[in-house]
């Protein structure tokens, strides 16, 4: 898996445990950008700060686990409002704390 921060964002505190949590390379976005499946992690904001791309839906899945476990959310598979609407095309999930 990769990772990228969106430059600009707040990195939230938890960040340090994403990154201790999972086997990711650290990468610039247009790269992590480029895997099959993308995860975006927001901040306080609600802004997505980071990106993780995966290359197989086993990583993805494993990537999952280890957020929800983090006390992460995936907003994208209970909210179906338009704000995340936009987002669905792009993203397989979007993660957060609230």
């Amino acid at each position: 898996m990769k990772t990228a921060l969106i430059q600009g964002k707040d990195i939230p505190d938890f960040d340090q445990q994403i990154i201790y949590n999972l086997l990711v390379t650290k990468v610039e976005v247009d790269i992590a950008m480029q895997e099959q499946i993308l995860v975006g992690i927001r901040n306080a904001s609600r802004e997505i700060y980071r990106i993780i791309g995966a290359s197989s839906i086993k990583q993805f899945n494993n990537a999952s686990e280890e957020l929800e476990e983090l006390g992460l959310r995936n907003e994208l598979g209970e909210n179906e409002s338009g704000e995340i609407e936009q987002f669905k095309h792009i993203y397989k999930a979007i993660f957060s704390l609230d």
